[in-house]
């Protein structure tokens, strides 16, 4: 600033204008976690069909397209000791459903979550693009000493402008921690699925229930 301009400043009593607040970046939503499938890895694989829905667990190497066409709808298909087995009694299947309905509400409420927070990083994104225009008008204005008042309200919009998207942002990072709770709760059903469903196959094969395909 020149000797000039800063005398001008001081005789009219005016502070100099502050800088324009940086606009604070959106909080990236955190993504739902997925639902942990039971029966990974050593415990072999399996294919769970209900309707228009499949939970699975596979090496790659089964084709779930062909289990599809070959039980229909409804149907588990399973590996267990190195044999394959399959189940369509409905009974046997509501059953199993029930074991996965705690995970999937645990799964919704944290995609809910989810979009609440995304919501609020779109508004706190709005915010930010105002105070950026606060900020160019503000520049725009910084030396004409006949808009000092509009200078003020200026100011006070862009920290009007940055309270809110702190308060977002503070808002967001609760939710943040809410879904990460539920991705905690989502991991531990999917033990208990793990555990529950593995005793269920043993027992559908040692009944019947399950019979014994290739």
């Amino acid at each position: 600033m020149s000797l000039g301009v800063f005398l001008l400043l001081a005789m009219l009593q005016l502070d100099a204008p502050p800088a324009p607040a940086e606009p604070m970046e959106p909080l990236t939503p955190l993504a739902p976690a997925s639902p942990v499938s039971p029966l990974g890895g050593a415990y072999g694989d399996y294919v769970l069909v209900d309707g228009d829905q499949m939970c699975s667990h596979t090496d790659g190497d089964v084709e779930e397209d062909v289990l599809r066409d070959r039980y229909g709808r409804h149907f588990l298909w399973y590996e267990l000791d190195g044999r394959h087995y399959v189940v369509v009694d409905r009974g046997a299947l509501d059953d199993i459903a029930k074991l996965f309905e705690p995970q999937r509400k645990l799964g919704r409420q944290q995609a809910a979550l989810g979009r609440r927070q995304s919501e609020m990083g779109r508004q706190q994104a709005e915010y930010g693009r105002e105070q950026a225009r606060l900020g160019q008008e503000q520049a725009r204005i910084a030396l004409d000493s006949d808009r000092r008042e509009r200078m003020r309200e200026l100011a006070d919009q862009m920290r009007a402008q940055g309270d809110k998207m702190r308060a977002l942002g503070d808002k967001m990072r609760d939710l943040g921690d809410e879904m990460r709770d539920l991705g905690d709760q989502m991991r531990d059903e999917g033990k208990k699925i793990d555990r529950t469903l593995r005793k269920r196959m043993r027992d559908f094969a040692d009944r019947g229930l399950a019979r014994e395909v290739r």
